[in-house]
């Protein structure tokens, strides 16, 4: 039994997208300021057309499923009817921290909380050079779905240099699950669930099919930029989003 997630929906959008680098710095305006250091790669592009939605597969059972729905539900933020702001993210990367740490309350200030963007979390960890990536991005949606995603990734970002020293994540993120008050043995044993892995599998399945392999990037609207940008450039690249989304409304036929 299939159901059709709604940030796997807004994920389709990578499809049209092309292929980018690694674990992503900034744009090269941030670059010139910050007097020349490299970056992987940053750009926006507009899309042209949108691919069919994918959906969710691999649940055994009807609280597979449920249990699968409340996770992926758990990363949205902002109204159904709003543009969406995809962020596709590693926990690991440093430049995802870099974004998160200070760009996330800002953006959740002047652009969610006010109902402009509806904003999705998708995992895209980069195992090979993130060991816990993994391990973390399914604990998040866990903490999901006992509905304390978004806090739960921040306990993630504000513990990052501990995560990093560990061979084991295992404790830190039953502890970060102790610190909100969940229920944890109902945690430790979702985090480690099939249809758990399974939601994650699908992001990365998005992220890999459209050659995306850049942490972070973010599908802003019609437009996917890549890279942790300074915040100023970011609220640009929504603010311009906006406005050509608002104009694509008012076209005949739209």
């Amino acid at each position: 039994m299939a159901r059709t997630s709604p940030v796997l929906r807004a994920a389709a959008l990578l499809l049209w997208l092309g292929a980018t680098a690694a674990c992503g710095r900034a744009d090269a305006a941030a670059r010139q300021r910050s007097g020349g250091a490299d970056s992987t790669a940053t750009a926006a592009r507009p899309a042209s057309a949108t691919a069919a939605q994918p959906v969710i597969a691999g649940g055994d059972s009807l609280a597979d499923m449920a249990l699968m729905q409340k996770a992926d539900r758990s990363r949205l933020m902002g109204p159904e009817s709003a543009m969406w702001v995809v962020m596709i993210s590693d926990f690991q990367c440093p430049y995802c921290k870099q974004w998160h740490d200070s760009s996330m309350a800002r953006l959740k200030r002047d652009y969610i909380d006010p109902g402009k963007i509806r904003f999705a979390y998708l995992h895209l960890p980069l195992e090979s050079i993130h060991p816990h990536a993994r391990a973390q991005a399914q604990a998040s949606l866990c903490a999901g779905a006992q509905g304390k995603f978004w806090e739960y990734a921040d306990g993630i970002f504000d513990n990052f240099a501990t995560a990093r020293g560990m061979s084991d994540v295992s404790p830190l993120l039953s502890r970060l699950a102790r610190d909100l008050s969940l229920d944890v043995p109902a945690f430790d044993k979702c985090r480690v669930s099939a249809p758990i892995a399974n939601l994650v599998n699908n992001d990365i399945a998005q992220a890999t099919q459209a050659g995306v392999q850049s942490t972070p990037s973010f599908i802003i609207g019609n437009f996917l930029v890549k890279g942790a940008l300074p915040y100023q450039d970011f609220r640009q690249a929504i603010d311009t989003a906006l406005v050509m989304a608002r104009s694509a409304k008012g076209r005949p036929g739209r």
